[in-house]
């Protein structure tokens, strides 16, 4: 490496940048060192390398069920931004269990992990991080947030969520009994959104359904079983409801269609890529989990000291109406 920034007449740590694949080296440099070290038969030791900076290139996504689609969605960002510096994202999943989740992290800090970006697993504490905050790893958390945590956080912007549905079924569809469907009773998401689309309701002098505002595991399966056991057991369904997830809603939406329930209005949140093609197609609040996990990544580096261009600002929510609310 010293023989081609000499000859260059560069420093040494720019040539380091080109051989990891930086972005803040210029074309012709890069074009240059390149060339010189071909000529000069340098291959970069990223072994060595690894050994000198105490990290390696990996990327920890630590995520509480890789199964979900949202989860999906928000990897393709983060393995973006930072595959574009040279990173390589492994996904791993905790199943929101707090052992598998403390043995992940310690695992990435004994690998020398470049910087980890998560999920949290429901119920997590700052102890929960320590070996995180001990070892002074990069870490990112996402959409739970840990209060005392001391991590960046990356979250959406839950209490707009909530007013958002609200008002969407209440003024648009003018629902007058209203329920906020799944999502665990800990989850910082759901306490958020449920307040504020509860706040809303009750301002416009919405009737709530408690029964149908329970909380139920954030699955489409889940939410499939329990909206069929509740119409088996001939409770009503509200004519509105905001549903946790779109996962949520795909199985509320079969529920009712099964049962042959009246006409409900839905409304799902994220706004999966999936979402458009469901038959009905489903009405969400988008949250953009690809746009969440560019943000995610872009935090992550600036914690490493690698800044990088594009914005740190959660996606704005906002309302994509398709058939499953009523709308054309």
């Amino acid at each position: 490496m010293i023989d081609v920034a000499d000859s260059l007449g560069v420093s040494r740590a720019t040539v380091s940048l080109v051989m990891r694949n930086s972005p803040l080296v210029s074309a012709t440099t890069r074009t240059a060192v390149l060339a010189e070290a071909e000529r000069l038969g340098y291959v970069y030791n990223q072994a060595a390398a690894n050994l000198r900076t105490q990290r390696n290139d990996l990327v920890g996504l630590v995520m509480p069920d890789v199964m979900n689609p949202f989860v999906g969605e928000v990897s393709l960002g983060v393995q973006e931004v930072l595959g574009e510096v040279g990173f390589f994202v492994m996904i791993a999943n905790t199943v929101d269990r707090l052992e598998l989740q403390e043995q992940i992290l310690r695992s990435l800090v004994e690998h020398r992990a470049a910087g980890v970006v998560t999920i949290p697993a429901i119920t997590s504490g700052p102890e929960h991080f320590a070996v995180i905050r001990r070892s002074d790893l990069p870490t990112v958390t996402l959409l739970r947030d840990i209060e005392g945590v001391g991590l960046p956080f990356v979250g959406t912007d839950e209490a707009a969520i909530g007013r958002l549905g609200a008002r969407h079924l209440i003024e648009v569809h003018g629902c007058r009994r209203v329920a906020y469907f799944g999502g665990d009773p800990l989850a910082s998401p759901r306490v958020g959104r449920l307040r504020a689309f509860r706040r809303a309701s009750s301002k416009a002098h919405v009737d709530w359904d408690a029964v149908w505002s329970e909380p139920v595991e954030a699955s489409a399966d889940a939410a499939y079983r329990r909206a069929g056991e509740l119409l088996a057991a001939g409770v009503r369904p509200p004519d509105g409801v905001l549903c946790h997830s779109d996962n949520v809603a795909y199985g509320l939406v079969r529920a009712l269609g099964d049962h042959g329930s009246p006409e409900v209005s839905v409304l799902g949140i994220d706004d999966l890529h999936q979402s458009a093609m469901w038959n009905p197609p489903i009405s969400s609040i988008a949250t953009d989990p690809v746009g969440l996990g560019r943000v995610c990544a872009r935090v992550l580096l600036d914690e490493m000291g690698l800044p990088a261009k594009g914005s740190r600002r959660p996606p704005a929510p906002k309302v994509h109406a398709r058939v499953s609310c009523g709308c054309a």
